[in-house]
């Protein structure tokens, strides 16, 4: 973010910075607190660079994803079946689920949109099981 801001300040054309986050910043967890912790973290980054950074036109927000089928997740046979169980939307989340949250927050019909973490997770923070805390 520190590189990002520096070049778009120098350029004075402003910009986007998007940061990548957690449904763990928003929901607490069995032996996650430093992970939530750090997301949660990343979160107020955002909304303190909001301060620093919105004279020079630059928005900043973060995604916040919840479970994603990605490269790691795929080899866990149970992952996908567990997820599905207990997110609304009846998945996880897909890689271009992420991606099409991510193009949103830097196109231009956001750009009144800062500070602000999107989150991304078929509706699980809304219940919120979480197969974590059975542990």
């Amino acid at each position: 973010a520190q590189a990002a801001a520096a070049q778009m300040k120098k350029q004075q054309s402003g910009g986007t910075i998007l940061l990548m986050s957690s449904v763990t910043g928003h929901q607490a967890h069995k032996n996650l607190a430093a992970y939530g912790m750090t997301k949660a973290g990343i979160e107020m980054l955002a909304k303190t660079l909001v301060i620093e950074l919105s004279p020079y036109n630059i928005s900043i927000n973060a995604i916040a994803p919840g479970a994603t089928i990605t490269e790691r997740t795929t080899g866990d046979a149970g992952y996908e079946k567990i997820w599905s169980g207990i997110t609304p939307m009846g998945r996880p989340a897909s890689v271009s689920d992420i991606a099409n949250a991510a193009l949103f927050l830097v196109s231009p019909v956001s750009r009144h949109i800062t500070g602000q973490a999107l989150i991304v997770d078929g509706g699980w923070t809304s219940v919120s099981p979480s197969p974590y805390d059975k542990k």
